[in-house]
């Protein structure tokens, strides 16, 4: 007999691994065989399976061949992506896009450590998964949605303060010599995006095209780039759509959203670039230092005013929803307050 042709690397590969390893520990267990056992019938270290059984493997053909006689199942039946219907829904996890994009570096996990600890009980893990595509089902979840949810995990974990990007602005700041105390005018960051980084700003496009109106920005890739910002919005707004664009460039972030608003979110770099693109544009705006100064003698009154915060908001020129993401990500770090609330009315 000989031995059938090798599978090519493609980008299924993570795919075929993780079917592979699913099978393999699901008929290991079947036949309550330990690992030892299977080795010494196939001839492969215990070390070499473990490997396969956790998706970080696919052997070549002729040790399938060895595992599919050990195992006494057909070789076609080992190597086909078929699983038993119990396991279906573990494989359509670990074949699906989402394990592709989710960033579980950022977790300090690999995908390959998640289906280890799912396969200790495949059964189990099955039915669990079942109830979660079922939930995803009816109540129409999306990658994007778990790609969101991912963002705003990991700004919990840093307390929604980033010292890397903070330092960057404030670094921007000073070598265009704005001061921390006003922010910089839409004139000021216009003229830096249009001169430093050749820019062209359209600001008549979007409003006279109905489709369009909704949008506060488009960025058209090109040489020069060309960033469509929405004429009718208000000044701070203008200023943030052109802080958020500095921010891709000196930031260096490749991979962006191209419209203000979510169309499609693709994958989680996109996500991430566009949440610290917005980061940096709100350290530019308004100052850590300077804010941090005004926020310490906020705290310092004996008495609540909220004129005093809407004139602290007004001296920054910022929109009230700009200055809120600010204190989001000030106040917790910088006063010890990790429990904030905002009513809206």
């Amino acid at each position: 007999m000989t031995d059938p042709a090798p599978r090519p690397e493609s980008v299924d590969s993570d795919h075929l691994r993780f079917v592979l390893g699913l099978k393999l520990k699901s008929l290991r267990q079947q036949r309550g065989k330990p690992l030892k056992a299977i080795a010494a019938k196939s001839h492969l270290s215990v070390s070499y399976l473990s490997e396969i059984e956790k998706g970080k493997k696919y052997p070549k053909p002729a040790k399938l061949l060895e595992l599919a006689r050990a195992l006494e199942v057909p070789f076609d039946s080992l190597v086909s992506l078929q699983v038993e219907e119990e396991m279906s829904p573990v494989k359509a996890v670990f074949s699906s896009g989402l394990l592709r994009e989710f960033p579980f570096d950022l977790f300090g996990i690999e995908p390959e450590d998640l289906f280890d600890l799912v396969t200790q009980d495949p059964a189990k893990a099955g039915a669990l998964l079942r109830t979660f595509l079922e939930v995803g089902r009816i109540y129409d979840v999306h990658a994007e949605h778990f790609l969101l949810a991912a963002l705003r995990s990991y700004q919990q974990m840093h307390a929604n303060y980033f010292e890397d990007v903070e330092e960057a602005a404030s670094s921007y700041r000073k070598s265009h010599g704005w001061s921390g105390r006003r922010p910089p005018s839409y004139a000021r960051l216009r003229a830096a995006l249009e001169k430093q980084h050749g820019y062209v700003v359209d600001e008549e496009t979007l409003p006279a095209q109905r489709e369009l109106q909704s949008l506060r920005s488009v960025f058209q890739d090109g040489s020069p780039p060309r960033l469509l910002i929405n004429g009718r919005l208000m000044a701070s707004q203008k200023a943030f759509v052109l802080a958020r664009e500095i921010g891709y460039r000196h930031l260096s972030l490749g991979e962006r959203a191209i419209t203000s608003s979510w169309i499609k979110v693709e994958s989680f770099e996109q996500v991430l670039n566009n949440f610290k693109a917005s980061y940096f544009a709100g350290a530019l705006l308004i100052d850590r230092d300077s804010l941090q100064g005004d926020l310490g003698r906020f705290f310092a009154r004996p008495k609540w005013s909220g004129d005093a915060l809407v004139e602290g908001m007004r001296r920054y020129d910022a929109t009230p929803e700009m200055f809120f993401h600010r204190l989001t990500q000030l106040i917790p770090r910088l006063f010890g307050l990790r429990e904030i609330f905002f009513m809206r009315f």
